[in-house]
């Protein structure tokens, strides 16, 4: 029976323990934690299924996985479930609601893993992966979903930069910055508003622009070594919205302080260097291209999340993995990492074609 290292297993245990502590803090009693608490249990036990099979069967559902995802994010435009202003979610009964657009990025990543390994000619494939990913990226940018959009994009380019000849990189660079200021046309105001007031947050400190001051305000309040669960006040009285989702990295860095917002940053970086020697220790361009992509989906989350609670990015409503409170992403998270999980352990047998 397969195992999952030590070293992941215990980073996860980590972040999933930083992740309760912070939810403890954010209001509303025990409701996040007990809530988070199992989620964390689900996602545990199916990255530990997923590690039963071999990844390379995978090949064989990543069409029909990647059509399920697409049904899912249409159905989510005309039978899904408003919250904050978007349709993101769908709901079955009064107990299930799942956000399909969190699951689109494991599956999208299969799905380009399997393009990727196709025996066809290169412009054949770039051109399957680019229509791939517009498709979906079309329905979440409907929703509206920002982030997911600017998560799935960063799949696609470093998918493209690493398996893909270098002009077909280059081209997707120039044709980004040529669409920028037709890019802007689409965006819904408060979108627009985000991006410019990242730069200046002061302009709108009562609007916009009050998340990330409240944000700022609390990390720096926290020190070096945090004040303590208890005496966490900007966390404990609200005045971070959204502090048990996207800004919780706040609540970390006010109740931990700089040590505490640097075990975590050194936990990423922990499970970002095992998808780095999951990459270099297999030959399978399917899981190669597996682990680019999971790379891709953790270090874009962490850096933008972090960027936006910090200042330094605009807000987009990105997750911090496998902390932020939501079963969707915790559990997209754990399917991603399982993934990686399941390349490493079968590494040794990778000559083996099935």
């Amino acid at each position: 029976m397969k195992r999952i290292p030590l070293s992941v297993l215990a980073e996860v245990i980590a972040l999933s323990v930083i992740s309760l502590l912070a939810l403890s803090i954010t209001g509303n009693g025990f409701f996040y934690v007990k809530r988070q608490a199992i989620y964390i249990l689900i996602g545990f036990l199916i990255m530990y299924l997923m590690i039963q099979f071999d990844f390379r069967e995978l090949k064989y559902f990543a069409p029909l996985l990647y059509i399920l995802g697409f049904v899912l994010l249409l159905s989510v435009l005309f039978l899904g479930h408003s919250a904050y202003g978007a349709r993101r979610w769908i709901k079955i009964g009064s107990l299930i609601t799942f956000q399909p657009s969190e699951f689109e990025k494991p599956f999208l990543i299969i799905f380009f893993a399997y393009i990727v390994q196709l025996e066809l000619k290169e412009h054949k494939k770039f051109f399957m992966l680019a229509v791939s990913l517009i498709l979906p990226f079309a329905a979440i940018f409907k929703q509206p979903d920002l982030g997911t959009d600017i998560v799935l994009f960063s799949i696609f380019i470093f998918v493209v930069f690493f398996f893909f000849n270098v002009k077909y990189f280059a081209s997707v660079l120039i044709s980004v910055a040529a669409s920028i200021p037709i890019a802007f046309k689409f965006l819904k105001p408060y979108q627009v508003k985000r991006i410019l007031i990242f730069l200046d947050p002061q302009k709108d400190p009562l609007g916009s622009g009050y998340n990330v001051i409240q944000s700022i305000i609390a990390i720096g309040s926290g020190g070096l070594f945090g004040r303590g669960i208890k005496n966490s006040t900007f966390t404990k009285l609200h005045f971070v919205p959204v502090q048990y989702a996207d800004f919780i990295f706040s609540a970390i860095g006010e109740a931990f302080g700089f040590i505490g917002a640097l075990i975590l940053i050194l936990l990423y970086v922990g499970l970002l260097l095992f998808i780095i020697k999951t990459y270099a220790s297999t030959e399978n361009v399917f899981g190669k291209a597996i682990t680019i992509g999971v790379f891709a989906m953790f270090l874009t989350q962490i850096f933008i999340n972090i960027g936006m609670c910090t200042g330094i990015m605009p807000v987009t409503g990105i997750p911090l993995p496998f902390v932020s409170f939501g079963g969707s992403s915790t559990i997209a998270n754990f399917i991603a990492l399982g993934l990686v999980v399941n390349i490493y352990i079968y590494r040794e047998e990778i000559n083996i074609s099935i």
